[in-house]
């Protein structure tokens, strides 16, 4: 929903004031790296044990093509092991933090 992309998030987006800071703050120290934020993430799903499924959202066919690319250089050279540590230290103060979705029992 657009909290780990250079844009950010919607306006409307229920996430916590301090998670779209925090999000904020990784995009961008990633792209002061000059890394790419979303590929880290799905870097990071792609090893996390807890993780089954990945669902990525792309709304044209560059992005369809940058997500098979990462996807591919993932397969091919590994994670980025150290961007990454950055990335988690900058996102632990809201590590965990979730918002309230779909219909409230």
């Amino acid at each position: 929903m657009g909290l780990l992309t250079e844009n950010g998030p919607p306006e409307w987006h229920p996430a916590s004031p301090e998670l779209k800071a925090a999000c904020k703050a990784a995009a961008s120290h990633c792209k002061q790296k000059g890394k790419n934020l979303p590929k880290l993430a799905m870097q990071y799903s792609f090893t996390n044990k807890d993780i089954s499924t990945i669902l990525v959202g792309m709304n044209s066919v560059r992005q369809v093509q940058e997500n098979v690319a990462a996807a591919t250089e993932f397969a091919t050279f590994g994670q980025d092991g150290e961007m990454l540590a950055e990335v988690e230290a900058i996102l632990s103060p809201v590590k965990n933090q979730t918002w309230p979705s779909g219909i409230q029992q």
